[in-house]
């Protein structure tokens, strides 16, 4: 059923795989792509369509706008430094046409996109931004970082304690575009990132279609490649790669670019670190994808020892308040009120009660009670994968504290003991 949303006679419609080359017109006209670098008669095939739709100012007749979501799990911490699961949608291909900038289609979808989402009882909505100065202001906050490293080839990554096992281990590549390669994949990465703070798990489709080979949009480099560690024949990491081969002087210069590498321990990491690092004809290696206090980088050396870049990862948006926080677990028992401020969302507009228990386990309910802080609803979703403290947020102001010790206490429970990885694009 169509929905009229706020924003200047701008209204939702649902699309469906009939509405192929519309959608594809819009995000094409927004993100001004080369059409022959991407798998145009495929590209859609991993969409979700009753989670996508279109923004039309004439009943769904033209398109000014388009989005989707994708189904996918979120890891975030469990009870006492353990880990959960959680669902998340992942808002996706979000675009505006050129011509219906600034006249309320992002706001008229994000809306939609919010308001179906608590219909349906979801907590979190998470997404990757293209441009970061935009996404604030609809009560989404950036979560976790992504790091970028950059190092020379037969680059020393020291690990004695972990020297002898990794020794032990077998690596081997193949092409990623295969039935066997995809299969492997799909199943080590729904188990690692069961482990790992802040992995977003994909579907099986999603992978299917994404790892695809699409000779034109290789742009230089091989065919996306894949190396598999494996311990007494059972396979315990992945290495998703591609090499480009370049010449200077009559000297190799080839780089390797590994876009994501997950592993179900310490030791696979490194062995197919150390892999990755030693391949012939090549100078340099980038690892995309790494966390602030990711093995690789102290492995290097640390950040002296490599070349760093830091982005912002994933986003998060609380679209159900209680739900949201009472799904993750907490490091410590607290018990506070919370005024939150959303303008967006109004149902979140309100004062929350945050219970949570001595074994890490919380409920969050609506209450009438004094509150104890006040805070954006971005600050929670800064907050929920336990790295962009309420403490920090407080000594910068975001978040105002009413009761003496309120903060400390709430920024204690939610606190993880490690830094969340950025998970994966989509």
């Amino acid at each position: 059923m169509d929905s009229q949303q706020p924003g200047a006679g701008v209204t939702v419609v649902p699309l469906g795989p009939g509405d192929r080359d519309r959608l594809l017109g819009v995000d094409a006209a927004a993100f001004f792509f080369d059409p022959s670098q991407h798998d145009i008669a495929h590209v859609l095939d991993y969409f979700e369509w009753p989670r996508t739709f279109g923004a039309s100012r004439d009943g769904g007749t033209t398109l000014c706008g388009v989005y989707t979501a994708f189904s996918l799990g979120l890891t975030v911490p469990g009870p006492l430094d353990g880990l959960t699961t959680v669902p998340l949608p992942g808002l996706s291909w979000v675009s505006v046409h050129p011509d219906h900038r600034r006249r309320g289609v992002l706001r008229a979808m994000l809306g939609h996109h919010f308001a179906q989402l608590h219909e349906q009882g979801v907590g979190i909505s998470g997404l990757h931004a293209a441009e970061p100065a935009i996404y604030g202001r609809f009560g989404y906050a950036v979560a976790s970082l992504e790091v970028h490293l950059s190092m020379g080839r037969g680059a020393t990554l020291t690990a004695p304690a972990l020297d002898e096992e990794a020794g032990r281990l077998e690596t081997r590549f193949m092409a990623m575009d295969s039935d066997e390669a995809r299969a492997r994949v799909h199943r080590l990465h729904v188990a690692a990132t069961a482990s790992t703070l802040g992995a977003v798990t994909r579907s099986d489709l999603m992978g299917r279609v994404l790892f695809r080979d699409h000779p034109p949009a290789r742009v230089g480099r091989e065919p996306q490649q894949v190396m598999f560690c494996s311990r007494d024949g059972e396979t315990t990491g992945y290495a998703r790669f591609t090499r480009s081969g370049t010449w200077e002087d009559g000297s190799p210069k080839g780089t390797v670019a590994v876009t994501e590498v997950a592993a179900l321990d310490e030791a696979s990491l490194l062995a197919l670190a150390r892999r990755l690092v030693d391949f012939d004809l090549t100078t340099t290696v980038t690892f995309d994808q790494r966390s602030t206090d990711d093995p690789l980088l102290w492995w290097a050396g640390g950040p002296r020892a490599v070349d760093i870049s830091t982005y912002d990862g994933l986003w998060l948006r609380l679209v159900d308040v209680g739900r949201a926080l009472s799904e993750r677990g907490y490091a410590a028992a607290c018990d506070v009120v919370l005024e939150v401020v959303d303008e967006v969302c109004p149902w979140n507009h309100r004062r929350w009660r945050l219970s949570v228990d001595d074994k890490g386990v919380g409920r969050c309910s609506p209450t009438t009670d004094p509150a104890d802080l006040r805070l954006p609803v971005q600050a929670l979703g800064a907050a929920y994968l336990g790295s962009r403290s309420i403490a920090s947020q407080a000594h910068r102001t975001v978040v105002e504290e009413l009761r003496t010790g309120a903060v400390r206490q709430l920024s204690l429970a939610m606190r993880a003991d490690r830094e969340p990885m950025p998970g994966i694009a989509f």
